[in-house]
């Protein structure tokens, strides 16, 4: 029984073949890697391992990209059995703790609380001062072991999946607002949007800064080469009340490539709920148009309540709710 830190890129294929078998649930299959996630994240994964020199060069003089990716390998009896994933929030003290997975016939052994000590370790010693990690509500064991570790529950979000080809009613723009695309630089208009909307209480763990939501230019041009690499095509849209107020904001993520599926990403202003009409079928058909025949899925925080009322409406499957946990580690 041993554990390891990643070297990448010479262990990126040993983390993509991990990622998808420990992200097996026998006891619930819908938490569990579809095969179209199997696509998108082999894809990203290996563009990434393609895009290697040119991340190495680039952090030399970005050092928040050194913390880009990060993780460990658990290993019992010569068999890798359980991965995870650190990553820095930009240049701040936020890390992101991700894929904690653990192969289902190793599980209840200790083992995800041995690799959520390596990484909390490994936090402190590269300065970051607050850890936050996702857990699927439902799954009560990895619950309780977060909260046992000083997570705190803080927030929600529920994953929704759009599954058919129909397009959804449309609804017009209300009278007076406004779209309008937004640069891949520009990152000000999402940083107004969520400083206006997200409550006290999660921005305790996730405080909306410019440094949370100013990446860089480096970063950012990284970050869309690795998404046309990865055959993804992403588009942004701002969409502004009659006063020049941020009103909401729409992403949508086209795979490009055969397979994969299609994302999207959006946040309305709850003092303008109408937008979420509009917006909701435009970018779900949207979707439909650009990358036809792949899955939609995305994920809506619970305090976006006319966001949730609408996406319900439209007939969105609801996949599952999962719960955002924070740790202070100072």
């Amino acid at each position: 029984m041993s554990i390891r830190p990643m070297k990448l890129p010479r262990d990126m294929d040993t983390l993509i073949d991990l990622t998808i078998k420990t992200f097996q649930y026998p006891e619930n299959e819908a938490w569990s890697v579809q095969a179209d996630d199997e696509e998108s994240i082999t894809d990203t994964f290996q563009s990434l391992k393609t895009l290697w020199p040119l991340f190495r060069l680039m952090s030399v003089f970005i050092p928040s990209m050194r913390d880009l990716l990060r993780g460990f390998f658990w290993e019992e009896n010569g068999r890798l059995v359980g991965t995870i994933v650190i990553q820095r929030q930009n240049d701040t003290d936020t890390w992101m703790i991700g894929n904690v997975g653990v192969l289902p016939e190793y599980r209840r052994r200790g083992i995800a609380r041995k690799l959520v000590e390596a990484s909390l370790d490994a936090i402190r010693e590269h300065g970051g001062e607050i850890a936050l990690l996702d857990v699927i509500a439902a799954n009560v064991p990895a619950y309780r072991l977060y909260e046992e570790m000083g997570f705190a529950h803080y927030t929600s979000r529920i994953e929704f999946n759009y599954l058919t080809e129909t397009p959804v009613p449309e609804v017009g723009l209300p009278r007076g607002y406004s779209v309008a695309p937004m640069d891949k630089y520009e990152w000000r208009p999402r940083y107004e949007l969520e400083k206006a909307v997200t409550p006290p209480e999660v921005q305790t763990f996730e405080p909306v800064s410019e440094a949370h939501y100013n990446p860089g230019k480096g970063l950012i041009f990284f970050s869309h080469l690795l998404m046309k690499l990865s055959g993804q095509k992403v588009e942004r849209l701002a969409f502004r009340a009659p006063d020049g107020a941020m009103a909401a904001i729409g992403y949508y993520r086209i795979r490009k490539k055969k397979g994969g599926v299609n994302g999207l990403n959006l946040r309305v202003h709850p003092a303008h709920p109408a937008v979420a009409a509009h917006l909701v079928p435009f970018l779900i058909n949207t979707a439909l148009r650009l990358g036809p025949g792949r899955r939609i899925e995305f994920a809506i925080p619970v305090w976006q309540t006319a966001l949730l009322d609408v996406i319900r409406q439209a007939g969105c499957e609801e996949r599952y709710e999962f719960h955002r946990m924070g740790s202070e580690l100072v």
